[in-house]
């Protein structure tokens, strides 16, 4: 059986320390990981982008799956339905494939990067340890911005002025209240799951690896179950 790259590494770490001794990012305090030294902090690192890694691949499954399903859905129905009703179908398929843009055009780069930074973590020399300490540490101050911006008001605010427009204009449009009203609602809420469920461990890995900052409370993600499918866990 394959052993996840973090584990490989926590078990090629943990035999040998690395000797060298590598310079610590701006704004590091005594109590953050980066203030360790050189081997804890590979370890650190790449244990959580390996995992922000796999848990940015799950979420970009999922969300992509639904809203992929959803416009090609709709899309379908429009060959059964009446002409008049065919725009329902229309302004909801654009309401999903955007949300498909969303989840897909702008991926994390952790997605790849992370378990590929575990990997190379596991077999670093001193001669390549700093180096790589400083990929890491670009990989982790970079896609914490990212995620914080993945979560940001207006992304929020965007969500559901976009949603309320596709409903006004089946409403206004179409005098098809009861379809904007149901787009409308239905969109909204699924556009904030999409967005609260998204990964977001690198904004307080970066915190705690500076200054030791300790990680928020509660946090969602999206997490493979027991049989087939994922599903959604709140973490207190």
């Amino acid at each position: 059986m394959k052993l996840p790259a973090a584990v490989m590494l926590a078990l090629t770490l943990s035999t040998q320390a690395l000797a060298v001794d590598c310079a610590a990012p701006e704004g590091t305090t005594t109590r953050g990981i980066a203030a360790q030294g050189t081997t804890a902090r590979l370890s650190f690192l790449a244990k959580l982008l390996d995992a922000e890694g796999q848990a940015a691949r799950r979420w970009s499954l999922v969300w992509g799956g639904v809203y992929g399903v959803g416009t090609i859905a709709q899309l379908s129905l429009t060959g059964v339905l009446s002409k008049e009703d065919q725009p329902d179908m229309y302004w909801g398929a654009l309401s999903t494939a955007v949300g498909v843009a969303f989840t897909v055009l702008d991926p994390l780069e952790v997605m790849e990067a992370g378990p590929l930074f575990a990997r190379r973590a596991g077999t670093v020399t001193d001669a390549d340890a700093c180096q790589l300490l400083i990929e890491g540490e670009r990989l982790l101050r970079e896609g914490a911005e990212h995620e914080e911006f993945g979560t940001r008001w207006f992304i929020h605010a965007g969500n559901v002025v976009f949603n309320v427009a596709i409903g006004l204009i089946l409403g206004f449009g179409y005098g098809h209240w009861v379809s904007g009203l149901v787009n409308m609602g239905v969109g909204t809420a699924i556009g904030e799951g999409t967005i609260f469920s998204s990964p977001t461990n690198l904004v307080s890995g970066w915190k705690h690896y500076r200054d030791g900052a300790a990680a928020p409370k509660v946090t969602f993600h999206v997490v493979p179950t027991a049989g087939p499918g994922l599903g959604f866990v709140m973490r207190f």
